[in-house]
């Protein structure tokens, strides 16, 4: 006997597949039924078009979902210095986009977004969340106000994303590039609390 969580989920990981390989524009609801061998009937049980299975796949492809430690309530505890927060962070980051579907499901994303109001605005608050927390999770560690505190998220971010897109143009292997990238951002915090 097939299980409800069992089918849905056989509906959502041939959606990944499909999403990744193809595009989210490119993949159709008969493509899906049939890779993950269920009724097009089936699939409607679960999800009330297309357009509401590709927001939950993008909503588990963005970038907050990828730092589980920013919401540990006991970050000092855990990670005694910015330094190995931050390390933490990127090492986190980078495990999770390892699986390349997510990696590419999220660069579909951002060209989706663009003309999907629903997607667009699902994106921006994530991302807008994403942004303050971590610059309040820095703001733990450092004398830095919030937007100094923001900034340094901001770059920490967008040098994980572009690694992300870029990784075979960089030079560094994953640890080096991640070790250069904190330097840079510590660096930055030491000065801004010195002025």
């Amino acid at each position: 006997m097939k299980t409800p969580g069992r089918t849905r989920d056989k509906i959502v990981s041939a959606a990944l597949e499909l999403f990744a390989n193809k595009g989210f524009d490119k993949t159709t609801v008969d493509e899906i039924v049939n890779r993950a061998g269920v009724a097009k009937g089936t699939f409607y049980l679960y999800f009330k078009s297309k357009d509401d299975l590709v927001k939950e796949v993008a909503v588990d492809a963005m970038p907050i979902v990828a730092f589980p430690s920013l919401q540990d309530p006991y970050i000092t505890v855990s990670y005694p210095t910015l330094r190995e927060f931050l390390l933490a962070l990127g090492r986190e980051f980078m495990e999770f986009y390892d699986r390349n579907y997510r990696r590419e499901i999220f660069f579909s994303l951002l060209t989706l977004r663009k003309r999907s109001e629903s997607l667009n605005l699902l994106y921006h608050e994530s991302c807008s969340e994403l942004l303050r927390t971590g610059a309040r999770r820095i703001m733990v560690y450092t004398k830095v106000g919030f937007a100094q505190a923001l900034i340094a998220f901001q770059v920490f971010l967008g040098s994980l994303l572009h690694y992300l897109h870029a990784r075979e143009c960089v030079g560094f292997s994953d640890e080096e590039y991640l070790n250069h990238v904190v330097d840079v951002v510590t660096s930055y915090l030491k000065l801004s609390a010195e002025i």
